[in-house]
């Protein structure tokens, strides 16, 4: 059962919200907040395929072959420990203490993966904070995009994506230095 969780916007108060429910808090009914209670994660696995891109955003269940019927190329986990689909394993803090090298070498490796041919999962603990950074970071460095594009179209697959403000800051540094990858 999941989880519910209650908060306030401005003086409007929400009652028992279900995780991953988008709530609409103004009257033309624009999308503000996507609630996810701290720390929770789906018990099964969850892959977003972003647009139509050989792109794939998942959990940590994503990347065990016993959650789902799909099959990746290449998986790259941004995760403490490996998974048994990991083929590239880079991984990252969600939050600040993450060495310069750590993050740009992980997104550099989501670029690598990116030009080649075949699926690419990018996952992390909860296909939330982690994951959204390296894909849009990778988006808009491959197709010149702004990083809030980049963002924006993770967000149509995954509306609870959302980069940890390290995370963010760290993915703004790494696009104005416009770094050169090889393939």
């Amino acid at each position: 059962m999941k989880p519910l969780c209650s908060f306030n916007i401005g003086e409007t108060f929400y009652p028992e919200v279900e995780p991953d429910e988008t709530v609409n808090c103004h009257e033309e009914g624009e999308a503000l907040a996507v609630v996810r209670p701290k720390g929770y994660v789906e018990d099964g696995p969850v892959v977003r395929r972003i647009g139509g891109r050989n792109l794939y955003l998942g959990n940590t269940f994503a990347a065990h072959p016993e959650g789902h019927d799909r099959s990746f190329e290449f998986v790259l986990s941004a995760t403490d420990e490996e998974c048994p689909l990991t083929t590239h394993h880079r991984p990252l803090i969600d939050g600040r203490g993450n060495d310069w090298s750590a993050f740009a070498a992980a997104v550099d490796t989501a670029r690598t993966l990116y030009r080649r041919d075949g699926s690419v999962l990018i996952h992390c603990k909860a296909g939330i904070s982690r994951s959204s950074t390296l894909i849009a970071t990778t988006l808009a460095a491959e197709e010149n995009r702004p990083f809030r594009d980049a963002l924006g179209i993770v967000q149509e697959a995954r509306p609870a994506a959302m980069p940890n403000p390290a995370l963010h800051e760290a993915a703004i540094v790494y696009l104005a230095a416009e770094p050169q990858v090889d393939s």
